[in-house]
């Protein structure tokens, strides 16, 4: 290959940290090298793995010359070797993909030709559909809302994105030193996408973009909505950046009725515990919440009050249910939920 043909910047760089993936990270690296659009280059950040990850990121780039490997001398975190692989990236567009998961053929196609149609997007990522990895069978489909107005509303609750679905404009991001969030163990991912909505537009393509594995040792098995977790944190500051500073109680209630792809909604514990008074809390809450929101002027209101009356239908049809079918839900696995695990042993 010429010099000047090797040293061409490529439209694409997709970035992937990767952390004791021996099992997984050659599927994921395949996905990237059969994508329909092939103007691109990979860049593998070996986040301290003691297992032979590097090695196999080594074998895949002697068949597929646009992947590079930089390897971490100790475990610094998923969101570190993002970072990491974002200052080694020269491509136009910033792909993320994590090293247990793999791209649908046509998702960096379909996510370049949104940026090519609305130059004001900073960030465009996708429907996944779930993989059971210990049972090898396909489950739902996780969609979500592809509208700018819908994305935003709906982020006051919850990720809007899907970590390794995401792709950024790389010139915008860097323009404005937007990083991933080092001191977050758990949805450096959603914080990205929250600073990426100050900044620009942002957007989900309807086609499935990315086939996400659940298995039990992913970082996501044993997350926890409490209020000492990440994405606690990240919701108190999202809520903040709208208009709302809520009080321990308003962030119990809301942690409480926000939907989560992992489990079914009603079985948060707070939900399970207030169930003779948590509709009367939830409407309190989100009368509140929406009422800030309108005077901060920072999320769209009628995709807002949209949503908010989603999830007051959502309580009102959980509570109709037989009490106690949210309490099983912690056994459910997100690719069958809210059905029990097709194996008699559930794996999470």
């Amino acid at each position: 290959m010429p010099p000047a043909t090797r040293r061409r910047r490529p439209l694409v760089t997709a970035v992937m940290a990767a952390r004791d993936a021996e099992r997984y990270v050659a599927s994921a690296l395949a996905s990237l090298s059969a994508q329909t659009m092939g103007d691109l280059e990979v860049v593998v950040v070996d986040d301290g793995s003691t297992d032979g990850t590097s090695r196999v990121v080594r074998r895949a780039a002697r068949a597929d010359p646009r992947i590079r490997l930089l390897r971490l001398d100790r475990n610094r975190g998923q969101a570190a070797a993002l970072n990491v692989g974002m200052d080694a990236a020269r491509g136009r567009y910033l792909a993320i993909l994590d090293a247990d998961d793999e791209a649908a053929p046509g998702r960096l196609a379909h996510q370049v030709r949104a940026f090519e149609r609305d130059p004001g997007l900073v960030l465009v990522g996708g429907a996944a559909e779930t993989w059971c990895d210990r049972h090898a069978v396909p489950g739902r489909v996780w969609r979500y809302a592809t509208d700018d107005a819908a994305i935003r509303a709906r982020t006051l609750f919850k990720s809007e994105f899907i970590s390794g679905a995401m792709t950024l404009d790389r010139e915008r991001v860097a323009r404005r030193r937007l990083r991933f969030d080092e001191t977050l163990r758990l949805g450096a991912d959603w914080a990205m996408s929250v600073a990426a909505m100050r900044v620009g537009r942002v957007a989900n393509v309807a086609p499935v973009v990315l086939r996400y594995r659940v298995h039990p040792g992913q970082i996501t098995a044993g997350m926890t909505d409490d209020l000492g977790s990440d994405s606690t944190r990240i919701r108190a500051a999202v809520l903040a950046w709208a208009g709302v500073r809520p009080t321990g109680a308003d962030l119990r209630t809301h942690l409480a009725i926000c939907p989560c792809n992992y489990w079914p909604f009603g079985c948060h514990p707070y939900f399970r515990a207030r169930r003779a008074s948590i509709r009367a809390e939830a409407d309190r809450w989100l009368r509140k919440l929406t009422a800030a929101c309108a005077r901060a002027g920072r999320i769209p209101p009628e995709a807002l009050r949209a949503y908010v009356e989603e999830i007051a239908s959502r309580v009102a049809r959980c509570l109709e249910a037989p009490e106690g079918d949210e309490a099983r839900a912690p056994a459910s696995c997100p690719v069958a939920a809210p059905r029990a695990c097709i194996a008699a042993a559930p794996c999470r």
